[in-house]
């Protein structure tokens, strides 16, 4: 399913990919398909740096939004597992998450 979505990220991007709305709840375009293939290429390239690849953990810590999910894509594009751990959650929470998860890198 991952791969499809790269797929259409990459062969429309003119269209919107992540949508919000305004404080008026109008709906905005947050990212184009092509904004979130471009930042998924960086973060991938971000990450393959820091030695992430196959079988490495990745704590996601990002709030919902573009960023989150170009994160996600490029962990599961370099082979990686990603541990999502909410930015929100208490200092005792994130320690458990952490403990356990185990990521390399954060």
């Amino acid at each position: 399913m991952l791969d499809a979505l790269t797929h259409t990220l990459r062969t429309r991007p003119g269209r919107p990919a992540v949508l919000g709305t305004t404080r008026t709840g109008a709906v905005r375009v947050k990212a184009t398909c092509g904004d979130l293939a471009d930042l998924t290429d960086r973060y991938a390239a971000a990450l393959h740096a820091r030695g992430v690849g196959r079988d490495s953990t990745v704590g996601v810590a990002v709030r919902p939004g573009p960023r989150a999910l170009a994160v996600l894509l490029a962990v599961h594009r370099l082979g990686a597992r990603a541990a999502v751990l909410d930015p929100g959650a208490g200092p005792d929470v994130l320690r458990a998450r952490l403990a356990l998860a185990r990521p390399g890198l954060v």
